[in-house]
This record gives structure tokens, C-alpha cells and sequence, in this order.
């Protein structure tokens, strides 16, 4: 990779510096209020049968916005009968943590619902950062047994990408940020999905032997604000197991 000099070099700067803290800088403010399991057999991690509050915001939660777009649309809605969260973009993104302490060798399954109501519509390549926007993601935290801080992203496909797929955007051939799709497609729009992942296996694929190493942060991540586009999306039971169910 050819570094630029002079000017190029300021610009280069500043412009990854911007990317780094988009991606990697969602520490956010002092972890209060963290939410431990309490040795059961599955642990919620976010139930939202009691709506959040945002002024100020429930303790154990941050809300991460960005300067040049406006946050998604947060409401408390039922769903099929079902209490969710309901987040809406247009042109916009925000993401919604709660601070989590979870010890992987114990609670290496994530699992959650979604529903899809209106998915990311935009010609442009999903594979790029151009057009990286979901109408769905899961923003996660991790803490290696060294104290390595690592993330990722589990997010819905919209066009090019399914099930099982990998995407990575790259910047500049030296950075690199993962995300692993649970599902997508329009032809899953309108529904609920039940979605399970073996978080240690995930972080080992990406990093190293998960052995130690701990779910810090889980965020609800929905975003339009690359391609102008609109997306309505809905999250309930996310929580955290101690093992992969038989049949799975």
C-alpha cells in the first residue's frame, strides 16, 4: 500500500481517523448498572416488555449517536402480540447498547427475533461501504482473556448477501471489520425469525481460541444513513445460553 504524503497524507489521516471512531470507538460513556448472568440455563440480555427511558437513559444502556445524520426512530411497541422494539430509519442510524458481562467458555450462544418490516431498498453494492446500510444489525463487544477488545457485527442481508455469508469491509488494505449474516433477503421480509449463533465459534473463526474471552456490549445497530434509503425493523428476546440445544 502506497501511504500518501503532503496534503494527501493530512486528508488520508483524518479520513481513517473518521472511519475508526464510526466503527471501533463505541465504548461510549462509563459501563454502569452491568448485566451479569445469573447462572441459569439462557440469560436475557434485552426484554423489552418495560419500554426504555431516554432522558436521562435507563441505567446499563448508552445510545450512540452520529453527528452528521439523525438517530434512528426508537418506540415501544407490541408486535403480534409480542413486546418489541420497533426501530425506524430514514437517512439515519443510531445504535442502542446495553453494557454485558458474559463469560463465553459459559454462555457461548446468542440467540434473538427479528422481524423485518421494510428492508433497505438502494441500488448500490452492499459489499461496498457505500452501501452499507441494514435494516438490521447486532453490534457486538468482546474482551479477549488479555484484555484485547475486539468487535463485530451480525447483520440481515438485503441483496447479495444470505445466510451464513461473511462480509468485510476493508480501508485502505489494512483495516478490516467483520459482519456475519443471520439471515435476509426479501423473501424473508413480514415475518418473525428465531435466530441462534455459537458465539465462540464465530469469535474463534475471526480471531483466536475463545477460551476467556467475554461478550462486553450488544447493541441494536439500524442504519440507512449511507444510501438515503428507509427501514423499519423489530427486536425481541435477545439473550444469552449456556450451550448449543440439541438438533441445532
Amino acid at each position: 500500500m502506497r501511504v500518501p504524503t503532503g496534503d494527501g497524507l493530512l486528508r488520508w489521516t483524518i479520513l481513517v481517523g473518521s472511519i475508526l471512531l464510526a466503527v471501533v470507538g463505541c465504548a461510549g460513556p462509563e459501563r454502569t448498572s452491568v448485566l451479569v448472568p445469573d447462572g441459569s440455563p439462557s440469560f436475557t440480555v434485552m426484554n423489552f416488555e418495560e419500554p426504555l427511558a431516554f432522558d436521562p437513559i435507563t441505567p446499563g444502556w448508552y445510545h450512540r449517536t452520529f453527528r452528521r445524520h439523525p438517530p434512528m426512530d426508537i418506540s415501544f411497541v407490541a408486535k403480534d402480540d409480542r413486546a418489541t422494539i420497533r426501530l425506524e430509519t430514514n437517512d439515519s442510524a443510531s445504535m442502542l447498547f446495553r453494557w454485558v458481562d458474559v463469560e463465553l467458555d459459559q454462555y457461548p450462544m446468542l440467540s434473538w427475533d427479528w422481524f423485518i418490516e421494510q428492508s433497505v431498498e438502494s441500488e448500490v453494492d452492499e459489499l461496498t461501504t457505500a452501501g452499507d446500510d441494514h435494516p438490521a444489525r447486532l453490534y457486538l463487544g468482546f474482551e479477549s482473556a488479555s484484555g484485547e477488545e475486539h468487535s463485530m457485527e451480525i447483520i440481515w442481508g438485503n441483496r447479495a448477501l444470505k445466510r451464513g455469508d461473511w462480509k468485510h469491509l476493508e480501508f485502505f488494505g489494512f483495516f478490516s471489520f467483520p459482519h456475519f449474516v443471520a439471515n435476509g433477503g426479501n423473501e424473508n421480509v413480514g415475518r418473525w425469525h428465531h435466530e441462534r449463533v455459537h458465539l465462540g465459534e464465530l469469535y474463534s473463526t475471526l480471531w483466536a481460541d475463545a477460551t476467556g474471552a467475554r461478550l462486553t456490549k450488544v447493541a441494536l445497530f439500524c442504519d440507512t444513513d449511507e444510501t438515503g434509503a428507509k427501514s423499519t425493523a423489530y427486536f425481541a428476546d435477545v439473550q444469552v445460553e449456556k450451550r448449543r440445544p440439541s438438533g441445532d
